[in-house]
């Protein structure tokens, strides 16, 4: 098979068309999910009504539970930035190895907020921040707030409500390293655990 020069296939338009496949990590952990039946559970959302505050949600396999953490924060205007340099985030995740007590929700209070100048144990298996699409954000709330659907169009133009800007997984900051976890069937393969964060 002759290949396709990178003129031709290197095109941003031209990326942007490629699609997953049954091979793709996300495809792959959604199959499990569906084949193993995972349950998921919300185990606390603690929110005020701007949506700011701390909540926890479980998912439970057949082996073990594990823990998304999310802390949601506002942002001053000042202080917001999509640079790889930013240090404020709307919102930052932790996966949790197992249900996490009130302490570790305390202590990780503490520190998920700041990222990579947090630490983290050997519980925490992904450590990930997201930022809104501003203009995206506040014209799904206020339309859905008035009664109307949002318009399609400005939806498929920004693509996202909000996105992730990091994801830390494989001992990094003091998370577990990947050993502790690399012979757990349900989390096996590449980028897995990372994903499954993603997923929550």
């Amino acid at each position: 098979m002759k290949l396709r020069s990178p003129e031709k296939v290197m095109r941003l338009s031209r990326m942007g068309s490629s699609f997953q496949t049954r091979l793709s990590f996300m495809r792959s952990l959604t199959r499990r999910i569906s084949r193993e039946k995972w349950k998921f559970e919300q185990l606390s959302f603690k929110v005020d009504d701007n949506g700011y505050g701390v909540s926890v949600f479980a998912v439970h396999t057949s082996a073990r539970t594990y823990s998304l953490i999310v802390f949601t924060n506002e942002i001053a205007p000042g202080m917001r930035t999509d640079r790889v340099v930013a240090e404020v985030w709307d919102a930052s995740f932790n996966l949790y190895d197992g249900i996490p007590t009130e302490s570790d929700i305390k202590r990780l209070a503490g520190n998920t907020p700041k990222q990579e100048a947090g630490r983290f144990s050997p519980r925490e298996l992904v450590l990930a921040r997201a930022n809104k699409s501003l203009r995206l954000f506040e014209h799904v709330v206020s339309s859905l707030a008035d009664g109307r659907q949002p318009d399609v169009g400005l939806l498929a133009s920004v693509g996202y409500l909000m996105r992730t800007t990091a994801v830390y997984g494989n001992g990094k900051f003091g998370c577990a390293d990947r050993m502790k976890i690399s012979n757990r069937p349900e989390i096996r393969g590449a980028f897995q655990v990372e994903l499954l964060a993603v997923y929550l």
